[in-house]
């Protein structure tokens, strides 16, 4: 096997542990050597206190894990343990491969516990800023009632602002494939009373303002260290932001007063924040960062990426030895390889220094690196030539630069453990935001912890419809069949079924952490339907031909004086006719001339009116014989006959609305006991958007909710605002999902252009 660069006297194993001096005994070395020797039994670990915090930095290059703890103002670091990556599982701060990573973080996992004693459940995550945005929001609460302002309250404040900004963003990425999750805020002043002040806690007033920068990340970004931290057993309790994390080590709130850049450079990202005034007024990101460095050693020296990230870390020594992937071997003196580097390294230091500028609006006061690409030789001196400010103004924040800190019996010297020490001291000052873990139907759906979440959010966050949570009854119908109205209800809708932790649920209930959630969506009810098919039978036609003319008879069906098949559907407010044409009196009846004068006749015999016609008889009319006497009593007597009835019509689905007369003849004979007639449910008629709808029942005379309108409103979802917001209102006033609508109310559901 090749040598990869120069080789060291005390190589270290991909499990290394950093404190290597408590954690490895002799004894335990020596057995290691041997074979057949029995694997060493695992000690009983304890339970993870609250107090004890677990960070986890998974980095590009390296994953990171310490167990520390607060004590008197200092966080202070019980173990730490280091593991590298070895394969390219992450790109600029992107994980892409989440099984390997996950393998990498479960022997950081693995290790502390064994060097603790701790069974390590809780952890502390940051993100590095891929993609990152940022909003400034503002807010004011009114404080009169209050005795004094209490941490909580603060606490308050500050979420509803990032929820504020959360909403900002939301509408203006409304249409992207993505969302974008909070990972962190800062603070940039409080106000009292119009006045500014450092802290809010204690004091008394009428008005409080907040002003705050919250920062985010695509969900992808989060979602693969959620996925990391699930496969080795690990709930979240605080992320936040890598260069949140970095600054609360290095720049704690009594210096921010200074205008000073901290840059986080590590192998994939340079992560950038920015104080001024007391607060953290900017934060912003490159993707040129140590990667690029690497990149460049590979193309130059023709090595693999893993001797090229030897020869980058090889800075304290006179010459690097390394061999190319052709097998050759080389050295090269430091000077000599680190000034080839000069093109890469100052393409570096050029991106970090345009987006400081960027993000500050000019050069800051000072400059601190830190991250494992803050070793690169050079580069400090670099930034320092492009931002035009002094040497002496670019440091390399390491063991020194930590404040409030102590490292106890670990060795954590260098830059690149900044952001895992800051992870820690922001999970402690309880500076980094959380996601419940919700069930939905066997999937885990993370709930961002600022605002409170009902079951209803939830659902329509994961893209249900009102239909599927509300659920509606079908259309009735309404239609005329011979004059008279016909009524027929629609299906009614089968009611969602809603269970929590086992217990039946409605939508208003709030979700937390740990709920399990069974959701089956209801299901809308059918719409009345009905054919002509179904009123008339079949309805093809037949032909009678009188005096070489072509007529129809059988059963003949129109709806609004057209003729029609039998598979017509009939539609609300329709006029069915449907007439039985069998015999000659009732054609005669339909004949469009006068019959009254007229003898019919086929093959030379008269017919009488109560000849059945048969398909293509051929019948001819003439006048009333010589000597004969018409008296128009073949056309009286059919306009005495009785309307027959129309066959075929289903009673028990088609309901008229006003009973017919009972005839004279019949008034005498005992009716039988009939069922009670279904009540028509009153119309619920209301308005909204200026028209007038009507609602249809819910099913167990539910009463109607404001949500259902969502699905009817006629509104643009092409062309939404800017802003993303929308005017919901109920008799003039705003309206939530779930408020109960009335007759006669009036709704508005309509984008804000004006906003």
């Amino acid at each position: 096997m090749a040598k990869r660069g120069r080789p060291r006297k005390n190589p270290l194993p991909e499990d290394k542990v950093i404190n290597t001096e408590a954690a490895v005994p002799e004894k335990a070395k020596t057995t290691a050597k041997t074979k057949q020797s029995a694997p060493k039994p695992k000690a009983k670990l304890r339970p993870q206190e609250e107090s004890e915090i677990f960070a986890l930095d998974i980095g590009t290059r390296n994953v990171v894990g310490i167990i520390g703890h607060m004590s008197d103002g200092n966080f202070c670091i019980d173990e730490a343990v280091s593991v590298p990556h070895k394969h390219r599982a992450m790109i600029d701060g992107q994980i892409e491969d989440i099984p390997e990573v996950a393998r990498i973080a479960g022997i950081v996992k693995e290790k502390l516990e064994e060097v603790s004693g701790i069974s390590l459940k809780r952890v502390a995550i940051a993100a590095a800023g891929r993609a990152l945005k940022t909003r400034r929001a503002q807010l004011s609460f009114n404080i009169e009632d209050k005795e004094s302002v209490s941490q909580d309250d603060v606490k308050s404040f500050e979420l509803e602002c990032s929820l504020k900004a959360q909403d900002e963003l939301d509408a203006e990425n409304e249409n992207a494939s993505f969302s974008f999750y909070c990972v962190g805020h800062t603070v940039i002043k409080y106000l009292l009373d119009d006045y500014q002040i450092k802290s809010l806690i204690g004091h008394k007033g009428k008005k409080a303002d907040v002003e705050l920068i919250a920062a985010f990340l695509p969900g992808t970004v989060v979602e693969s260290l959620y996925a990391v931290t699930d496969m080795i057993g690990l709930d979240v309790a605080s992320l936040t932001l890598e260069p949140i994390a970095a600054m609360n080590v290095i720049i704690p709130p009594d210096v921010r007063l200074i205008n000073i850049a901290l840059v986080d450079i590590g192998a994939g990202t340079s992560d950038i924040a920015i104080s001024q005034n007391g607060s953290i007024v900017a934060y912003a990101m490159s993707t040129v960062a140590g990667d690029e460095i690497t990149e460049e050693i590979i193309k130059k020296y023709i090595v693999d990426f893993p001797t090229a990230e030897e020869m980058k870390l090889s800075s304290d020594a006179k010459s690097i030895s390394y061999k190319d992937i052709l097998g050759f071997e080389h050295t090269v003196e430091s000077d000599e390889f680190f000034e080839s580097l000069s093109p890469a390294v100052e393409l570096l230091a050029g991106d970090i220094s345009k987006n400081i500028i960027d993000a500050n609006g000019q050069p800051p006061a000072a400059v601190f690196l830190v991250g494992g690409g803050s070793l690169i030789p050079g580069l400090a001196k670099l930034v320092s030539e492009k931002l035009g400010i002094p040497d002496t103004r670019v440091a390399v924040g390491g063991k020194d630069a930590m404040k409030n800190v102590t490292l106890g019996k670990t060795k954590l010297i260098g830059p690149e453990y900044v952001t895992p020490v800051g992870i820690g001291i922001t999970a402690a000052q309880n500076g980094g935001y959380d996601f419940s873990v919700i069930s939905l139907n066997g999937k885990k759906v993370r709930v961002f912890d600022t605002r409170s979440v009902r079951v209803l959010d939830l659902l329509m966050a994961e893209g249900y419809k009102s239909n599927q949570i509300i659920g509606h009854t079908g259309r009735s119908l309404n239609f005329t069949l011979n004059g008279e109205k016909q009524f027929m209800k629609g299906e009614a809708a089968a009611a969602a079924e809603i269970i929590v932790n086992g217990e039946a649920s409605t939508l208003e209930r709030q979700v937390k952490q740990g709920d399990v959630i069974e959701f089956r969506p209801a299901e809308s009810g059918r719409n009345a339907e009905v054919r002509i098919s179904d009123i008339a039978g079949d309805v093809t036609s037949r032909y009678v031909y009188v005096d070489g003319a072509d007529y129809s008879f059988g059963v003949i069906a129109s709806v609004n004086d057209k003729r029609v098949s039998a598979d017509y559907q009939i539609q609300n407010h329709d006029s069915v006719t449907v007439s039985e044409i069998e015999t000659l009196g009732e054609l005669m009846e339909t004949l469009p001339f006068d019959t009254s004068h007229l003898n019919f006749y086929k093959s030379g015999k008269l017919l009488s009116i109560d000849y059945l016609l048969r398909d293509n008889d051929d019948i001819v009319t003439s006048d009333k014989p010589e000597g004969t006497v018409n008296d128009g009593s073949l056309a009286k007597s059919f306009a005495d006959e009785e309307e027959k009835p129309v066959s075929g019509i289903p009673v028990s689905e088609i309901i008229p609305e006003e009973a017919s007369e009972i005839p004279a003849e019949a008034k005498d004979i005992p009716e039988e006991p009939k069922e009670p007639a279904e009540e028509k449910p009153a119309e619920f008629r209301m308005v909204l958007n200026g028209k007038s709808i009507v609602l249809e029942p819910r099913p167990n005379n539910l009463p109607h909710e404001f949500i259902e309108l969502m699905a009817i409103a006629d509104i643009d979802l092409d062309n939404p605002p800017k802003s993303g917001d929308m005017i919901l209102t109920l008799n003039g006033k705003e309206a939530g999902f779930m408020d109960i609508l009335h007759d006669g109310d009036t709704a508005v559901v309509k984008w804000d252009y004006n906003s």
